[in-house]
């Protein structure tokens, strides 16, 4: 009989959870945070921290996600035994400045929570001493023995129950009904000697810690200090490539966006450039912007509103009033963020703003061998500033990353660039010489038939080793400076003066990183 029982009780539906939440070692704990957690419980990362923490404490994912979504509830003085090892854990965390960082990190939310707490987990676990984990395995495998236990003694119970009531109809299965209960005695009796087990193997866990004290402290700073980078790390990753963030006021990612991060999570971790390019961002960013404002097209004299992206610095006056002078959960500030979120907010628009006769605008971004660490972050972190800012005005934005003869890739990313799409271009590299003339001409091809038929801009920048331009290609160029109209603008490292005569500006520099300003002239070119 005990052969075919096989039901695991111990598996909780949400309303069962919802009924008798799991003991957690925070105070305070309130049921909507319970029903914060059965949302984003079943998220991919979440069940990989379960997955690589599992043997040696089934709770710390639950537990972190816990301590990170509601800060203010402190620690319980006293908990049951299994739940020892995770209260030593957090008793040294909740102490530590790195955990209060990696908490204002998660913000309260239940999203930024899990992806925390996840990477906590694991940071952890890799991160503490051998010993330690020794101890916590062998009282997770008690733990697990008293569960399994406490299963079949409640299953044989059950059927035992089950039995009963049909023998009271019947007047049958009396000694099937004895049988059964014996068992059960019997696992009872186990039950608790794997339950003084359990206490045995708890106390000795928390005593290896204590023994391994610095080591252990050391740990978990090492792993709340990299969460905590990570963290960050993500949150600029998701919102500058359009991943989408968190739950917060109601206007935070979808589903299929939270998945995404898993992949951004990922990229992040294995890409060389990735951080690199977000750390000179905001400057790219800036700079831009700053060229933008100062241009030849800018803003005189106001002439319409216009439907798009969320951009502060032109937002329509009433839709700052919806943002800002209503409260959050109120119809007009949630009709607000949905529109934010769709692209469809009011924007003032001045005498110039439109461009017109501004067609395409294409980046050039030479990814030779010479190309390499900050001078390539740099590279990729001005095309995406322009990217964005052609995307506020409208224009069509393509990228052709470069190397040697015939390595080329044209990337249009289109009106709303797909996130995963944009990482994968950015980490597009050659590695080899420098051939600058055949991506040039499909840059030209490429406006010349633009359904716009407007002037178009080209950007290249370049490390400057490469041969004259074949006749070919200064036809072409000749041809679309007439029809529909072009300006080339070349950034030339480490070149020598004279070899892109062909642009209509050259802007010589000895090293982009340490002379990115110098980068504002050839952008206040193309804008």
């Amino acid at each position: 009989m005990t052969d075919i029982i096989s039901s695991d009780l111990s598996t909780l539906d949400a309303e069962e959870y919802l009924i008798d939440p799991p003991e957690t070692v925070w105070e305070d704990v309130l049921l909507v945070d319970h029903i914060s957690f059965l949302d984003i419980k079943d998220l991919e990362i979440m069940a990989r921290a379960q997955e690589a923490t599992n043997q040696y404490s089934e709770s710390i994912p639950r537990e972190a996600w816990m301590g990170l979504y509601a800060p203010i509830n402190p620690l319980k003085k006293t908990v049951s035994d299994s739940m020892c090892v995770a209260k030593n854990i957090f008793q040294r965390a909740i102490e530590m400045p790195e955990w209060k960082r990696l908490q204002s990190c998660a913000g309260m939310d239940p999203v930024a929570a899990a992806f925390g707490a996840a990477h906590f987990s694991k940071e952890l676990i890799n991160n503490l001493p051998p010993e330690v984990k020794d101890r916590m395995e062998e009282a997770q495998q008690d733990r697990n023995q008293v569960s399994q236990l406490e299963n079949r003694i409640q299953a044989l119970r059950m059927v035992a129950d089950s039995i009963g009531d049909a023998g009271e109809q019947n007047g049958q299965g009396n000694e099937q009904l004895q049988d059964l209960q014996q068992q059960a005695d019997d696992l009872e009796s186990c039950l608790a000697q794997a339950v003084a087990k359990v206490h045995q193997s708890s106390q000795a866990a928390a005593e290896a810690m204590d023994r391994a004290e610095a080591r252990v402290r050391h740990a978990m700073a090492q792993a709340t200090s990299k969460s905590a980078d990570d963290l960050s790390d993500l949150k600029d990753a998701a919102q500058e490539f359009g991943f989408g963030w968190g739950f917060a006021g109601g206007a935070g990612a979808t589903r299929e966006q939270i998945e995404g991060l898993h992949e951004l999570a990922d990229f992040l971790r294995k890409s060389k450039y990735l951080k690199m390019i977000l750390d000179t961002l905001g400057w790219a960013k800036k700079m831009v912007s700053a060229e933008r404002r100062k241009s030849k097209h800018g803003r005189e004299r106001f002439t319409h509103f216009r439907v798009q992206d969320l951009e502060m610095e032109s937002l329509a006056p009433q839709e700052i009033l919806n943002m800002l002078a209503f409260p959050v959960g109120s119809d007009i500030h949630t009709d607000f963020l949905c529109r934010a979120l769709d692209g469809d907010l009011l924007h003032a628009q001045y005498e110039g703003d439109d461009h017109a006769g501004r067609g395409p605008m294409v980046y050039l971004r030479d990814e030779s061998g010479s190309m390499r660490g900050w001078q390539r972050a740099v590279a990729c972190a001005v095309q995406l500033a322009l990217m964005f800012e052609a995307r506020k005005e409208n224009r069509r934005f393509i990228s052709i990353p470069f190397s040697g003869e015939g390595q080329y890739a044209v990337y249009d990313p289109g009106r709303r660039p797909d996130p995963m799409e944009l990482l994968e271009h950015l980490e597009l590299t050659y590695g080899k010489g420098t051939e600058p003339f055949a991506p040039l001409m499909e840059a030209i091809r490429l406006i010349k038939e633009d359904e716009s038929l407007r002037e178009g801009d080209v950007l290249c920048l370049t490390d400057g080793q490469f041969g004259r331009p074949p006749d070919e290609f200064l036809e072409l160029l000749e041809e679309a400076r007439e029809d529909p109209g072009l300006r080339v603008v070349a950034v030339v490292i480490n070149g020598r003066k004279g070899q892109a005569d062909f642009a209509d500006k050259v802007i010589m520099i000895g090293d982009i990183f340490r002379e990115r300003e110098r980068l504002a002239e050839a952008i206040s070119a193309v804008l």
